[in-house]
């Protein structure tokens, strides 16, 4: 299976899939535990890298400057200074990860045929699957339901295209309990839910890299508050996963323009196949409740 990193990392958002591929033994360097807490710490701050020297920096993060330029060649910099522009870039024009997507795909090999890109997009989306399900941690997944079928109220949320997630989620789960709203839904503000909720409920957040500064915020504010949180990301480096009481993570490594969902929305199948057998009969009679009126209003042909 090929990695989502080439080396050195074309970009910061490649670079920042490193740590859960390594996390995950997706991907084996030898690198310590310092030096990668030092990464993620650099990962979490662009603009500590992009601006302080390397002795400055690796103070900063704990560790030497040496170790800081072992682990620039490590990831196939020529020094520190390499390593340093990508996060100066990064920086400097932030808000290009569409654009740059959509940059690999036109100049991608031109003469191959619409059969071998078909298949060629099956493969990766195949290996998204695979990865997804291999490293699904059951311990988490059982949790995730449990936080879903205890809640009095779940609230759902999701920035750009993972609203669309959000909207999806939420009808699903909506089959089989009640109290369930995606957050905006009426118009209301971020606000408002946060006010309506409390411990006794959950908010479901769904965001991948780049990751949207309103959820980020949300999630935040929700940790702050103590309100518990459920995250479908896509690293466990993800500010949402840093923030959630449960994560369940995918693999959304594609050469479309925008992040894959596929790998998404078989999590959120899994998710809902699990909430459902934990809910049992009262599953059942919400379902049942919701074909009456469907029956009721004529709504099927």
């Amino acid at each position: 299976m090929s990695t989502p990193v080439s080396f050195p990392p074309k970009s910061l958002s490649q670079l920042r899939k490193l740590p859960s591929l390594l996390k995950r033994g997706e991907l084996t360097l030898p690198m310590g535990k310092r030096l990668l807490v030092a990464l993620c710490l650099m990962l979490d701050d662009p603009q500590l890298v992009a601006t302080h020297t390397i002795t400055e920096l690796a103070e900063a993060t704990g560790v030497s400057p040496a170790s800081l330029t072992r682990l620039a060649k490590l990831l196939g910099f020529t020094g520190f200074v390499q390593f340093q522009a990508l996060f100066r870039h990064a920086v400097s024009e932030p808000g290009r990860y569409y654009s740059e997507q959509a940059s690999a795909l036109v100049s991608s090999d031109q003469n191959s045929s619409l059969s071998s890109r078909i298949n060629s997009h099956c493969q990766r989306q195949t290996e998204n699957l695979l990865r997804t399900a291999e490293h699904l941690s059951e311990s988490e997944l059982d949790k995730a339901a449990r936080l879903l079928v205890k809640a009095k109220r779940v609230r759902i949320a999701g920035r750009r295209q993972s609203y669309g997630l959000a909207a999806m989620f939420n009808y699903m789960l909506g089959l089989i309990r009640g109290g369930v709203g995606v957050v905006g839904a009426a118009g209301e503000g971020q606000a408002q839910t946060l006010a309506e909720l409390d411990s006794r409920d959950l908010l479901v957040m769904f965001g991948s890299e780049p990751y949207s500064r309103d959820s980020v915020t949300l999630a935040q504010l929700a940790c702050e508050l103590k309100l518990p949180l459920l995250a479908l990301t896509d690293s466990y480096h993800s500010p949402l996963a840093q923030l959630a009481d449960a994560s369940l993570l995918t693999q959304n490594a594609s050469p479309l323009y925008t992040n894959s969902m596929v790998a998404t929305v078989f999590m959120m199948e899994t998710l809902l196949l699990h909430t459902a057998r934990q809910l049992g009969d009262k599953a059942v009679a919400q379902l049942s409740r919701r074909e009456e009126l469907i029956n009721r209003l004529n709504d099927e042909f």
